[in-house]
């Protein structure tokens, strides 16, 4: 009899498995194998086992390894990473290893954390401690904690003797207990359990109607204002499951920091836009559920840190995983319930790679699952905003008519969680009419003011790190460039250097322009370090922190900063976006907004949109508690749609607005998008490339609108020349149709080797 031939996903560039002998091992679909690849061995998984190939036998070479010994992937991660890669276009191969931890892509064994778990048996608990001579004093310990808890592991036994291990095995030997050797859930300190407080009219309304339809398919659109307790509802929903599938279980279900793999058949998967959210809500979360363990996946771990935590929601011993967007990948064998905090945010959308949007997979995963995922947002996007306004809003009569109606269930909180905050009160301070005081109104340093001599808090925000954006040439007016973007070089005074924020280029500051020879070179517009040097020179007293990339770079510095403004040792916050969202700082009641103008007039159709997402975000930090709020923008636009709309902050009027104009100009929602990127060192051959794509995809599909090749804002990155083609069309079935055979077409010509392309579907920047 054959041996079976194996089809094995390899991380190479080519849309198709490779064929390899299986040898004298057995191994299972999804397992991690070592193969020969040309020079070298690579990682690959099995993907399946068939008796013939279309090559010849004697050609196929016989895997170097199989890691037996670690747990296959899942039948539902593979569908889906095979799902994602084929609607975003992308080799699966490479879609598979990417969603693996770093230590699963390296050509070693991934060696984890483990511990004995052990259990009482029948004949232990019959055992009467009384009998049992009083010498044995730590047998008779850990048979004890065996009898009342059920179970317990090595970490456990540690806390009653040194000798307790030693002792449990006396017991297995007796037949008392049993062993067996499980992952280890890593200790964390103890939290003192936070109070359960009492839900309003609305938290309660949106808890009971998902919890209503708990054990099926449901997308939920959670919108809510700053501050009106989505986590609470988050966290509500997250006890009802838990709670609920604990009522089920025997009472031998062993209650331990290390729990048995599959001995949970509940596991919640939270997603949050950025790392710098997850500690916070890892502690919160910690506070409310102690009982179930917790784990979190995303960069900022170390490499054996993320895998043993990736292990952990494999085997089912992670009850609840919070994570970043590639968390949606993680093997989950007791899936039922997926939340996404701040759905709208753009950091669920891979911008390299697979181009996939962390959102929607999780919409697929629900569904293919039958399991509810909500979504949380103060401003959704407007994709989601499109399919959970139901009937319930007129944006025109064609949209009233629109079968997406009803896609999404709505549920809105209107009023924040704490009853004696309100929301803040915004004014949007004209600069073209008032003196500024180095980039500042005097509103706003008056307002400043008042809140040092109260001991409240404020922030400042500006959405550009560095000193200042420009270097400028008082004589010619020479701006100094980025060589290998088009960009400009942002001034970081205190490093004396001059660096590029796209592609990393940095030089030292010249003594004089380049161009005409002029000493005088002048710092322009305002970045977060300028900021807070200025601050610091209006009020010297002040305890002042900037939050920003380069002053976090420090693994946990972001958390040592947010305990000392909660710790009332800060009195003035500069940041950028990751300051805007997700924080509670109940002593903060002034939130400053240094400008914001260049987005009310981008090329990018999106702009307004995310401005005013972010602006809502940021003005939510202010009056969270039972002090009035303030949120001071300045602006050279003061009477601007998108203003008016925030003094009040009605999401939902201008999201209408923005709808009605997406639709007159046929913008997603209203059509489905993808682009063909291309880019290399000489633009003459992304222009060839894509004009012979340009005219491919025109013959292919006249159900779908092609334009011609044009280029991006940014023509130039990281030494590369850039262009993209648009497609679009009402029919999503027509568009990924028409990807299809033009990607395959593509691979095929040689030309297309000379260019890095790649396709993005659903892109949220042209």
């Amino acid at each position: 009899m054959s041996k079976p031939i194996l089809k094995i996903a390899l991380d190479v560039p080519l849309a198709r498995l490779f064929d390899y002998l299986s040898g004298d091992q057995h191994v299972a679909i999804g397992q991690r194998v070592l193969v020969p690849f040309g020079r070298r061995n690579q990682i690959g998984i099995v993907m399946a086992s068939v008796d013939t190939s279309e090559f010849s036998i004697e050609k196929l070479k016989p895997i170097t390894q199989a890691f037996v010994e670690e747990t296959p992937l899942d039948a539902e991660m593979l569908s889906l990473i095979k799902f994602s890669a084929d609607y975003y276009h992308y080799p699966f191969g490479q879609a598979l290893l990417a969603a693996l931890p770093a230590r699963l892509r390296q050509v070693a064994p991934a060696v984890s954390r483990k511990q004995y778990l052990y259990q009482i048996t029948d004949l232990g608990r019959q055992v009467d401690l009384e009998s049992m001579p009083k010498r044995q004093r730590v047998l008779r310990q850990v048979l004890t904690a065996l009898q009342e808890n059920n179970a317990q592991t090595e970490a456990e036994l540690d806390a009653l003797s040194s000798s307790a291990r030693k002792a449990a095995k006396e017991l297995v030997a007796l037949g008392y207990a049993t062993s067996e050797q499980v992952l280890a859930i890593k200790r964390v300190p103890a939290i003192l359990e936070t109070p359960q407080p009492a839900l309003n009219d609305e938290q309660a309304q949106a808890v009971g109607s998902i919890t209503q339809d708990i054990n099926a398919f449901k997308a939920w659109l959670l919108h809510g204002i700053t501050g009106s307790g989505k986590t609470e509802v988050y966290i509500r929903l997250m006890q009802h499951i838990l709670q609920a599938s604990q009522d089920k279980q025997n009472n031998n279900t062993p209650d331990s920091a290390a729990i048995k793999a599959e001995s949970s058949n509940v596991q919640i998967l939270v997603l949050v836009p950025e790392i710098n959210l997850t500690p916070q809500l890892e502690a919160r979360f910690r506070a409310r559920l102690p009982q179930y363990s917790l784990v979190s996946l995303h960069s900022s771990l170390s490499e054996s840190e993320r895998l043993h935590n990736w292990q952990l929601a494999q085997a089912g011993a992670a009850q609840i995983i919070i994570g970043t967007r590639l968390s949606i990948f993680t093997p989950l064998p007791h899936l039922k319930l997926i939340i996404i905090d701040e759905e709208h945010d753009s950091s669920y959308k891979q911008q390299d790679s697979m181009r996939y949007h962390a959102r929607d997979v999780a919409l697929v995963r629900a569904k293919r699952l039958n399991i509810p995922v909500v979504m949380g947002s103060a401003t959704p996007a407007l994709e989601s905003w499109y399919n959970a306004m139901g009937n319930s809003v007129q944006v025109s009569s064609t949209l009233s008519n629109n079968s997406q109606s009803n896609k999404y269930g709505l549920l809105t909180l209107k009023q924040r969680a704490v009853t004696a905050a309100q929301l803040p009160k915004i004014d949007c301070i004209d600069t073209t009419k008032v003196n500024l005081q180095h980039g500042l109104t005097p509103q706003l340093v008056s307002a400043l003011r008042l809140r040092l001599e109260r001991k409240e808090q404020s922030l400042l925000f500006i959405n550009r790190r560095g000193y200042s954006p420009v270097l400028l040439c008082s004589a010619c007016h020479w701006i100094a460039p980025c060589t290998r973007c088009s960009s400009r070089l942002v001034v970081h005074l205190g490093q004396r250097k001059l660096r590029c924020h796209h592609c990393g280029h940095e030089q030292r500051i010249p003594n004089q322009c380049p161009s005409c020879g002029n000493a005088d070179l002048h710092p322009t517009g305002h970045g977060t370090q300028r900021l807070e040097q200025t601050l610091s020179t209006l009020f010297p007293t002040a305890r002042i922190a900037r939050v920003d990339r380069d002053s976090i770079s420090r693994k946990h510095a972001l958390v040592e900063i947010l305990d000392r403004v909660h710790n009332q040792e800060i009195d003035i916050l500069v940041g950028t976006q990751m300051l805007a969202k997700g924080h509670d700082f109940p002593n903060l009641t002034l939130v400053g907004v240094i400008d914001t103008d260049s987005a009310l007039h981008s090329p990018d159709f999106r702009a307004s949109e995310r401005l005013f997402a972010q602006l809502m975000q940021v003005a939510g930090r202010a009056g969270r508690a039972d002090k009035a709020g303030q949120v001071i923008i300045q602006t050279a636009f003061p009477d601007h749609a998108l203003f008016n709309a925030l003094r009040t902050q009605d999401y939902a009027s201008y999201a209408n607005d923005l709808l009605l104009e997406r639709e007159q100009v046929q913008f997603p929602p209203y059509v489905f998008t993808a682009l063909l990127r291309a880019e290399a060192h000489d633009f003459a051959l992304v222009q060839k490339f894509l004009q012979f794509a340009f005219e491919q995809a025109r013959q292919l599909s006249p159900h779908v609108m092609t334009y011609d090749p044009v280029r991006p804002q940014m023509e130039r990155l990281k030494g590369m020349e850039r262009a993209y083609i648009l497609m679009h069309s009402t029919h999503r079935p027509a568009l990924q149709k028409l990807l299809t055979q033009l990607v395959d077409q593509l691979r095929s010509e040689s030309m297309a080797t000379k260019v890095r392309w790649a396709v993005d579907v659903n892109p949220l920047e042209f």
